[in-house]
């Protein structure tokens, strides 16, 4: 099982708290630096034909056949690791990360991807 653990920071944001591996800490960046609560810019992306790119302050995401790949803009590596997911796990994410993270703000995060799937679990 992969993961990434974010906690609330005293201005209602999330602040990475430990991952197991750079795919997954990618992840949270995305989520917590880059989206926010800011869902809607990055759903309409995903979902229309004509935009292939999308950046963020820490991530870069393209599209290509069906999947949406993420990577660190700041990242070291000679050639960058990505996070790959189809476009219908992208959008489930995001969706998840506003019901369950922006809408409640737990006090912990913990995103899972296990078997396919991102689950996204929430401590308060």
């Amino acid at each position: 099982m992969e993961f990434i653990k974010l906690i609330i920071s005293s201005y209602d944001s999330y602040n990475y708290n430990g991952a197991s591996n750079i795919e997954m800490n990618i992840l949270g960046n995305f989520l917590s630096s880059d989206v926010r609560c800011q869902i809607t810019p990055y759903r309409q992306w995903a979902l229309n034909d004509r935009d292939i790119g999308i950046g963020g302050n820490l991530t870069d995401l393209y599209k290509e056949d069906g999947n949406v790949f993420l990577a660190d803009i700041l990242s070291e590596e000679e050639v960058p690791t990505e996070l790959k997911m189809t476009i219908q796990q992208f959008v489930q994410l995001l969706d998840d990360w506003e019901t369950k993270v922006c809408k409640k703000k737990p006090e912990e995060v913990l995103i899972k991807h296990q078997d396919g799937e991102f689950i996204i679990e929430i401590k308060d």
